[in-house]
């Protein structure tokens, strides 16, 4: 089984970029479609955007895609439903809270599906149980970084609702700050600042990396109505995220340039680690997995209320399907290996 996991996984990822190959070279000159993403947190995400536009890899698909940064995940989840963005780029826990809550977001794809945060602390703590009484940061409460607090908490034998406050702070930057001043005393945080943070002193308690959980970390995510509207483009957008991911993850040179850029910072330790982590965490096939739907509905069963929920209640294959029978089709694949049960009840 395992093999044919990562058989599949390589054939997808060799389907997509051939395909984009081809279609760039029989398209030399093309119309672009405007799409408008907003993304929050930072690390990957920046790594990945900044490699596709640095290599014009969105363009070569037909997209002219403007960013913006929020820097909260359930304030991008608000503008999204609201029609600011066409799609955002965040941590799937957001998409499917939204879903719960009665919006019709899904999400397209999952270019990670493992975490990539670790639980940083102040030099003073070296423990989860010492944090027991004192104040940790989040961005906002029910974003991401909310979530995957309450998973290491938990997972460090405290309870997130009674053993610690926890503080709205904002974003990473913002955070750090916040242990700096003795405002908190820990906070989740990418871990693309590790060494830096090592370096001041700062404590790593948890590395949520290394832990075995399936979780759609980082997902595209977008309203049922555009993506019955704009197939096409949601396939292009899917297109141009596997073959920035193998470019960050082949290209060295390039990929640390797009870190550098991204971090806005020549430390070379950092931007190695950066792009180990990258390496060791991105997906060039971009299914989200049971497992990682149900990682979310099991930390927020307070939103489920009892109701029963499928894998495909909160996610949307048909752009990625697509893109497999077409490989297929094209002959650069004998056949599909990978089946995702979307009829699994979770």
């Amino acid at each position: 089984m395992e093999v044919t996991r990562v058989l599949s996984r390589v054939l997808f990822a060799g389907t997509l970029l051939l395909t984009v190959t081809v279609g760039a070279n029989k398209l030399p000159a093309q119309s672009l479609d405007k799409v408008r993403l907003g993304y929050s947190g930072t690390g990957i995400n920046n790594y990945v955007l900044e490699m596709g536009r640095r290599q014009g890899i969105f363009r070569k698909n037909g997209l002219d895609l403007e960013v913006v940064y929020v820097n909260s995940g359930s304030l991008l989840s608000q503008a999204l439903i609201a029609g600011t963005f066409d799609l955002s780029m965040s941590q799937g826990s957001e998409a499917m809270i939204a879903k719960l809550r009665g919006a019709d977001v899904r999400i397209v794809a999952v270019i990670a599906n493992r975490f990539n945060h670790v639980y940083l602390t102040a030099p003073s703590i070296t423990s989860f149980k010492q944090l027991k009484g004192k104040k940790v940061a989040v961005s906002r409460f029910g974003s991401g970084s909310h979530f995957q607090t309450n998973l290491a908490l938990k997972d460090g034998g405290l309870d997130p609702e009674k053993d610690v406050t926890i503080l709205q702070i904002g974003n990473s930057g913002a955070r750090i700050t916040a242990i700096l001043s003795g405002v908190v005393d820990g906070t989740i945080m990418a871990a693309d600042f590790v060494p830096k943070a090592k370096r001041e002193g700062f404590n790593v308690l948890a590395d949520l990396a290394d832990t075995k959980i399936e979780y759609p970390f980082l997902s595209l995510n977008m309203l049922g109505s555009y993506i019955d509207k704009n197939l096409k483009l949601v396939k292009a957008l899917i297109k141009s995220m596997s073959e920035s991911i193998r470019a960050l993850q082949t290209d060295s040179a390039n990929a640390k340039a797009a870190i550098r850029l991204a971090l806005k910072t020549d430390d070379p330790e950092t931007i190695d680690y950066a792009l180990m982590r990258s390496i060791r965490v991105l997906d060039r096939r971009p299914f989200p997995t049971p497992a990682g739907i149900k990682t979310v509905l099991d930390e927020i069963g307070s939103e489920v209320k009892g109701k029963t929920f499928k894998f495909e209640d909160f996610v949307d294959l048909r752009a990625l399907r697509e893109l497999e029978k077409e490989g297929a089709r094209s002959g650069l694949i004998s056949c599909i290996l990978f089946q995702v049960r979307s009829s699994m009840m979770i």
